[in-house]
């Protein structure tokens, strides 16, 4: 997920969008991954995996499947992208996200 977003994320908020991270861990384990990573965008805790269960992404372990998603201002999801999170190749391309982004706007 890092190696997608934080080198693409002035060209993801170009298209007025914002990127936040969403995850099962405590606020002071994502606090420290953001800045070890010098993450631009929001990194937020889902103790209980409310969110994650919303979205349908919760997986097996049960930690949640690697997932994006694209919602409106409105709130309605126009694209999603989930993935197992192990292989770091298995994300979706920047272009098809942008392409994703430009339909939207």
């Amino acid at each position: 997920m890092v190696q997608l977003l934080k080198p693409n994320y002035n060209r993801i908020t170009d298209l007025d969008t914002e990127v936040i991270a969403i995850s099962p861990w405590p606020v002071a384990e994502n606090k420290a991954f953001k800045q070890e990573h010098k993450l631009p965008f929001p990194y937020l805790a889902d103790l209980g995996a409310e969110v994650i269960r919303q979205y349908d992404v919760l997986d097996f372990q049960p930690l949640p499947k690697v997932s994006f998603f694209l919602i409106d201002k409105a709130g309605k999801i126009h694209w999603r992208s989930t993935h197992s999170g192990g292989d770091p190749n298995d994300l979706p391309q920047i272009d098809e996200l942008l392409a994703g982004l430009k339909k939207i706007q």
